[in-house]
């Protein structure tokens, strides 16, 4: 085919909500979502539209998460048809596609950071969050991503904008996930919670999320273990995600600093000091071992970046492949 243009993403995926933080707190992940993007010199239907490689081809539903990025450009380009026509996506992905660990967050971004950069537009970080999140809806974890580390987010309450505030993530402390094989949708995670909440359940959350915020930017161990308690969205959720009941209370006696869903779910994160890390973690696998469909353990260390451009596979303007 004859391109143009190439774009290549590496875009690290998150975890959200982390206990109590609920739709505020999220830290990224150093697990990715390649995308490469060629703008063909005129549209030929014989190029297919989406490729993929990598563990997302094996995924049980990969077109999800090309569909889902199409549909994004369709909408950012919807004015420019000739543009549309001649774009063409390639995903590599080892982001599980919808497991909690910012799978779709990855994708947006990746079409929004595309759509601008074609454009000859060069793209911000509060431009892309606030088209980001007005299509997604989840500003932390498209921020965790877009930007890297420990982020908190909030809508400003002041004009039509997103907040973001980045921290680093201590070091020492670590990320543990275990991955159920159920995929849950975020549609599906956020139907079970309530529509209210009861007024201490609401400030509760309040002191913890101020905790954990407070832990991380002051390496206090013990204060984190304090904060990670939630009492508005986990405890509803669990009730569809049994294997995390097993994984508390199998987790109860070891050297862990605390145990959340990542996201909606349906995959846990355990934080834990590197000091006890292979003994937390050859204790997760082993407790995997004995489930009736045993959950994958994966060590997914934090990531201190964000959106990467990868100009390795830049191409010469009409290069023939």
């Amino acid at each position: 085919m004859k391109t143009t243009r190439r774009l290549t993403l590496r875009i690290p995926g998150s975890t959200s909500n982390l206990g109590p933080g609920f739709d505020t707190c999220a830290l990224a992940l150093s697990v990715h979502c390649k995308l490469t993007f060629d703008l063909l010199e005129k549209n030929d239907p014989n190029v297919p539209l989406i490729g993929f490689s990598g563990p997302i081809a094996n995924s049980s539903r990969p077109e999800d998460a090309g569909n889902l990025i199409y549909k994004m450009m369709n909408e950012l380009w919807k004015d420019d048809k000739n543009l549309l026509d001649r774009i063409r996506i390639h995903i590599d992905s080892d982001i599980p596609l919808g497991s909690g660990l910012g799978s779709s967050a990855a994708c947006i971004l990746g079409a929004l950071w595309a759509a601008h950069v074609f454009k000859d537009r060069i793209p911000t970080t509060g431009s892309l969050l606030a088209q980001a999140t007005s299509l997604e809806g989840h500003s932390e974890s498209l921020a965790a991503s877009l930007m890297g580390k420990f982020v908190i987010t909030s809508r400003s309450a002041f004009k039509n904008s997103i907040i973001a505030r980045q921290h680093d993530w201590p070091e020492a402390w670590r990320t543990l996930f275990v991955i159920p094989k159920s995929r849950m949708r975020t549609v599906d995670s956020r139907s079970v919670l309530p529509a209210e909440i009861p007024f201490r359940d609401a400030v509760a959350n309040i002191s913890r999320t101020a905790l954990l915020v407070s832990a991380v930017t002051t390496c206090d161990e013990n204060t984190l273990k304090e904060a990670l308690y939630d009492r508005i969205h986990e405890q509803y959720r669990e009730k569809k995600l049994p294997l995390f009941t097993s994984l508390k209370k199998a987790l109860y006696e070891q050297p862990i600093l605390g145990c959340v869903l990542s996201g909606g779910g349906p995959s846990m994160c355990v934080i834990v000091h590197e000091r006890h890390l292979n003994q937390v973690f050859s204790y997760l696998n082993e407790w995997a071992a004995t489930e009736v469909q045993p959950p994958l353990v994966l060590n997914i260390p934090p990531a201190n970046y964000g959106v990467q451009e990868v100009h390795e596979d830049k191409l010469a303007a009409s290069k023939t492949q």
